[in-house]
């Protein structure tokens, strides 16, 4: 089911290259720019985590870092 809406908008892309319907045409291409667009917001937000995540890695490994370069006395 998945896999299914991941590739339905590519379906319907190979639909609307062959559809003789203004109507239809139109439909088909509103529900691609839908599907896509909620591809893109997940995307976006795949990145956003991943890159919280990052920084967060980074920022525990700063202290450690800086603790090895203070010199003592």
């Amino acid at each position: 089911m998945k896999g299914e809406g991941r590739e339905r908008w590519l379906q319907l892309c190979v639909q609307a290259a062959d559809e003789q319907d203004s109507d239809r045409l139109l439909e088909l291409v509103s529900e691609i720019n839908h599907l896509l667009h909620e591809k893109h917001m997940r995307l976006k937000n795949v990145r956003r985590e991943a890159g919280g995540y990052v920084l967060e890695a980074a920022e525990q490994k700063t202290p450690r870092a800086r603790a090895r370069f203070v010199r003592s006395g």
